[in-house]
């Protein structure tokens, strides 16, 4: 059993909690938007195209935070600037509720995704570092999965704020930016990765040497040497692909249902949570087959599936009620990929460079769902609904293929194993 499996469990569960609350806040604000731009749309008189850049504003700022923060974390180190990144998140999060029209609200969405970015290769980069390696997709699995937790509550916040008005939107943004306070409060008193100390001389591990962590690997240019540049073309180009077609639907579900089922803004309220429990439960069998079945198994099966099921919706033009359990299907499977793809650069990248080298490879993932947020509106109106399902079904498609090829598993094994240096 490596050095690193034996952090004492209260510290493991503290990270976990504190970490995944990252993920928590992301998933409450993007679902807040998708509820919020339908009366915004119609409040600020905007085009279609700032509808969709007002939809994609935190997914292009979390291009240059993620990898800014993930630079960051591996020079200063993970705990350090825990907190702040949500400062980000607080700070825009209000000037996003207080915003009086297109511009302002975009900027602010903008640099609170900055925060948000930010968040992705510190925290996942943490639990990673401290997860234990039989588990270790476990606690991984449940923190990406907290995501949904935030998608449910930012839901039922705004169930409970519809009734006053039009401008309920200005009061959902306002409590997930105050929900970020205690967040940042506890994160102040993490603990420091043991894993980035020994990367960096600052402690000492008889089992395990600092050649032994770094792999001759010395900055974030040798992402794109030797065995290196293999696993950041696997690990961009699926997340990539993957986030076009899980972003460019997902943030379009009330929108959807309001447009292909119901009629009323309550049931397509309440259809999204629907969907949001059924993407939390499909995180719960991922997490219990992760450590069993294997990285690769569970992130193929996710792929394959999605691929199938918008291939399905496309050619039989899904419709009416149908769609809420349609949905719920996809985003279940669609949890499986989804969890593999965001942790899976922590297992392959060695510390030197491990959050940075997640920090990148968000980056391009954004790149790819701000590609699908952005152009599904517009290609729903060029060539329809259901042949844009196919469309991104064929998306899913090209990255199973790429994951066949490429994937590699990491279940069980200490980082020091999983992860390759340059030679």
């Amino acid at each position: 059993m490596s050095y690193f499996d034996n952090i004492p469990l209260s510290t493991r569960i503290k990270t976990f909690i504190v970490t995944s609350a990252g993920f928590l806040l992301d998933g409450y604000d993007l679902n807040a938007i998708s509820f919020a731009v339908t009366v915004i749309y119609k409040q600020f008189s905007l085009t279609t195209v700032q509808y969709g850049l007002l939809l994609a504003a935190s997914l292009i700022g979390m291009i240059p935070g993620s990898i800014l923060f993930g630079w960051l974390s591996d020079k200063m180190g993970r705990s350090k600037i825990m907190g702040l990144d949500l400062f980000f998140f607080l700070v825009f999060g209000i000037l996003s509720a207080i915003s009086q029209n297109f511009v302002e609200l975009f900027i602010s969405r903008l640099l609170l995704g900055v925060g948000i970015g930010g968040d992705y290769p510190i925290s996942s980069t943490l639990m990673s570092e401290l997860s234990p390696s039989r588990s270790r997709g476990r606690y991984l699995t449940g923190s990406v999965a907290m995501y949904w937790v935030g998608v449910a509550i930012s839901g039922i916040v705004t169930l409970f704020l519809l009734p006053i008005g039009n401008y309920f939107w200005r009061y959902v943004f306002l409590i997930g930016a105050l929900i970020s306070i205690p967040i940042i409060l506890l994160r102040l008193r993490l603990i420091e990765s043991p894993r980035w100390l020994v990367s960096t001389g600052k402690a000492n591990v008889k089992e395990i040497s600092r050649e032994m962590e770094n792999k001759g690997v010395r900055g974030v240019v040798d992402l794109f040497k030797g065995k290196l540049l293999k696993i950041t073309l696997f690990v961009t180009s699926v997340w990539f692909l993957f986030d076009v077609a899980a972003y460019g639907i997902g943030l379009y579900y009330p929108a959807l249902l309001e447009e292909f089922a119901f009629p009323s803004k309550y049931e397509a309220v309440l259809g999204t949570l629907a969907i949001a429990g059924a993407s939390v439960l499909g995180y719960i069998i991922a997490e219990l087959l992760v450590d069993s079945l294997g990285r690769r198994m569970v992130l193929l099966v996710g792929l394959g599936l999605m691929t199938l099921l918008l291939y399905l919706g496309g050619v039989y033009k899904v419709t009416g009620g149908i769609l809420v359990p349609y949905f719920m299907l996809f985003v279940a499977f669609e949890q499986w990929a989804g969890a593999v793809t965001l942790f899976y650069p922590t297992e392959l990248y060695p510390t030197p460079v491990r959050a940075v080298g997640q920090g990148f490879a968000t980056a391009i993932s954004r790149v790819g769902s701000v590609l699908g947020v952005f152009y599904f509106p517009i290609l729903t109106k060029q060539i329809g609904f259901f042949n844009s399902l196919i469309l991104f079904g064929s998306v899913c498609l090209i990255a199973f293929i790429i994951s066949i090829l490429m994937s590699k598993e990491t279940a069980k094994k200490p980082l020091e194993v999983t992860s390759e240096g340059i030679k």
